[in-house]
């Protein structure tokens, strides 16, 4: 029998996950966790406590230590084209990439001679180009980072760096963008914390990107971080857990956790446990599939 946790809208949602799977909680007492990427070379989750100013990782031999103090309220991460640890940070206005000797070089932190507002989430694309959300958060609220100075750029856009350094804003139409994942070299899924809604942009080679209109939302909640599968299911956070969504935004099923879901990942030796960042609380699942 499936645990209680997994609450299936559609049949093919309880395939996705292991004979007698359970949400397993790693750690507690945290803030705000968020941001969770799986770094190979390091057999580790990184993940930030955004307002604690941390960031920790948890191995695969299930030992749960600090990584950062400070973190330059470190949010959002991903991994770059070579396998290096990529960040959004808050306190530094920055994306960042941490070397092989463990120090930081940034990447940007400035448009057009404009200090960004606070980059919060970052996506690979096929190309090698880096993708961020620059919303104000790290600016607004003083628990992240904010020490109340005015935003420089004229909106909350989202960045494109490419693999030679060329830094445009491709995508300038949303209130608050935040999670963003690439469901294929053409499709990029950007989650709006303004609106609540996860809108489907078209990417041109060249890194134009065009809003192709909502594609889902979630209910209760919004989405804020989200992943896509190796079938092209989309995982998103929600008020109530994790929601898995068929690849055109039908819904199919949620992983219910006691604390609002910030954000999401695959990782693991096997790159199949999904590991999830909630509110106050760090948690793994099984599953069946690969991110």
């Amino acid at each position: 029998m499936p645990h209680s946790a997994f609450q299936a809208t559609h049949p093919e949602f309880l395939s996705l996950f292991p004979e007698g799977a359970a949400p397993e909680r790693l750690g507690e007492g945290f803030t705000w966790t968020e941001g969770p990427v799986y770094v190979p070379a390091r057999r580790a989750v990184i993940f930030s406590d955004v307002r604690q100013n941390r960031t920790w990782a948890y191995t695969d031999g299930g030992e749960l230590r600090e990584e950062l103090n400070p973190s330059g309220h470190q949010n959002g991460h991903c991994l770059d084209a070579q396998g290096r640890l990529i960040a959004c940070s808050h306190g530094q206005r920055a994306l960042l990439r941490q070397e092989e000797d463990g120090t930081w070089t940034t990447l940007a932190e400035r448009f057009e001679g404009h200090r960004f507002n606070s980059p919060n989430d970052v996506a690979l694309h096929p190309d090698g180009s880096l993708w961020f959300s620059d919303p104000s958060y790290g600016l607004d609220k003083p628990e992240e980072g904010g020490t109340g100075a005015p935003m420089e750029l004229p909106g909350r856009w989202v960045f494109r760096l490419g693999p030679d350094g060329e830094l445009t804003a491709p995508i300038r139409d949303r209130q608050k963008p935040n999670g963003l994942v690439f469901a294929d070299a053409r499709t990029l899924l950007l989650a709006d914390t303004g609106d609540g809604v996860t809108y489907r942009y078209e990417v041109e080679p060249d890194g134009r990107a065009t809003c192709a209109g909502e594609h889902f939302r979630v209910a209760p909640g919004k989405t804020d971080g989200l992943r896509v599968d190796g079938a092209g299911r989309i995982w998103s956070s929600a008020g109530d857990g994790v929601h898995v969504l068929s690849a055109d935004g039908q819904e199919l099923g949620r992983i219910l956790f006691p604390q609002t879901v910030s954000n999401l990942c695959f990782g693991g030796p096997e790159g199949t446990t999904l590991y999830v960042t909630a509110s106050t609380e760090f948690w793994r699942v099984p599953t069946r599939v690969r991110g």
